[in-house]
């Protein structure tokens, strides 16, 4: 089978979809499959292992790391001349309508993976000057139009999976799916101290962040936990792993807080630190409301790391209150992160267990159903 995969963001631009959608392409190539990607164009790019057709794109001003496309350019001819068996979207902006605009022509199946609460990040992001009463309405009306087109819709979660459906959205079929977690690359054999030397944080104890320093994050609620924490531990850290648009904000209420030495801003690291970086310290922390899935999670659990998260959403799927972590509320951040630390040695286990049943294999392996599945939907509306 040849998978072309269309999503909203790419290389240099990293955040949860692209890396679940090269997870899922690692996924399928070890079990026999190709896989092409379809992305905006950028002014600089990455070199990366799958062949990629850009399409020209301009800048999304609301959120400067991401581009629209603005032209299917040669797409379809792209597309024909590749012999693709199956299209698959990782966005619901412009490559949706694209993806769903080849698939017709082409007579493909296609499939639509919903990674983003498109009607929470229209309230950072939104280049419309409506209020909220009025704007998320509007973003529920096009999703419900657009996601009753894809023979297939997946879901990371069954709890965005119900949200979703619960907005009178009708799919023509659906699967939860979450994204699997290479256990080769991450695991507890890459604890190393001796990393934490760059940070000057030997010998501290250490929670760790890991994602995209962007708004609907809530970052600044685990900052303001450590300001709580750390007249309890004075040797308490906070790493922080990744960059974004709120980085500026979160370094100036880390100052703010008097969290200069506390809170340990590391940006985009490389892939073998950011293993290593799992598998050292204490616990990950997660307070984000926005998580479909939360990839982070599962790949801190894969390292032996137990994760205190945001009782939202997706996170409870994964997280399990006194078994692998902890979960807490917005006013309960600085006890769950304190619980978690606690129980550290004790959810150890029980952290690696839960990551164990994600493997990117068996993950791969429920996709290339989904795509059977497809298959089926399609032939039969069109029989």
């Amino acid at each position: 089978m040849k998978v072309a995969m269309f999503t909203d963001s790419y290389h240099p631009t990293v955040d949860g979809a692209v890396i679940s959608m090269e997870r899922q392409c690692e996924g399928l190539e070890a079990r026999g499959h190709e896989v092409v990607l379809l992305a905006p164009d950028a002014p600089s790019k990455t070199s990366v292992r799958w062949p990629v057709h850009y399409m020209p794109s301009m800048e999304f001003r609301s959120y400067r790391d991401y581009r629209i496309v603005v032209s299917p350019s040669d797409m379809l001819e792209y597309l024909r001349k590749q012999e693709v068996d199956i299209i698959h979207c990782h966005g619901l902006a412009s490559m949706a309508i694209l993806s769903l605009t080849a698939a017709r022509a082409l007579r493909l199946p296609s499939v639509l993976t919903f990674h983003t609460m498109a009607n929470e990040a229209v309230k950072h992001y939104s280049f419309i000057g409506l209020r909220e009463d009025l704007l998320i309405p509007l973003v529920w009306v096009y999703l419900r139009n657009l996601m009753r087109r894809p023979d297939m819709i997946v879901f990371p979660s069954s709890p965005i999976a119900n949200e979703v459906l619960g907005h009178d959205v009708r799919p023509r079929a659906y699967e939860v799916i979450p994204t699997g977690v290479d256990r080769s690359a991450f695991s507890p054999g890459n604890r190393d101290p001796s990393m934490l030397r760059q940070y000057n944080l030997d010998g501290k104890r250490l929670v760790l962040h890991v994602g995209r320093l962007s708004e609907e994050k809530r970052l600044d609620l685990v900052i303001r936990a450590m300001a709580v924490l750390k007249r309890e531990d004075p040797d308490l850290r906070l790493l922080v792993i990744g960059h974004g648009p709120a980085e500026n904000r979160y370094r100036t209420l880390a100052d703010e807080l008097g969290l200069s030495d506390e809170v340990v801003f590391a940006g985009f690291v490389p892939d073998d630190i950011l293993a290593k970086a799992y598998a050292t310290c204490d616990i990950l922390a997660l307070a984000s409301t926005f998580e479909t899935q939360g990839l982070v999670i599962l790949e801190a659990m894969a390292s032996g790391t137990p994760v205190a998260g945001m009782d939202c959403r997706a996170i409870p799927e994964f997280v399990k209150d006194g078994y692998n972590g902890c979960l807490f509320d917005a006013d309960t951040c600085a006890d769950g992160i304190r619980r978690c630390l606690d129980g550290a040695d004790e959810f150890r286990e029980n952290a690696i267990e839960t990551a164990s049943r994600y493997s990117t294999d068996a993950c791969s392996e429920r996709l290339e159903k989904a795509y059977e599945r497809a298959a089926s939907v399609r032939r039969a509306r069109t029989a």
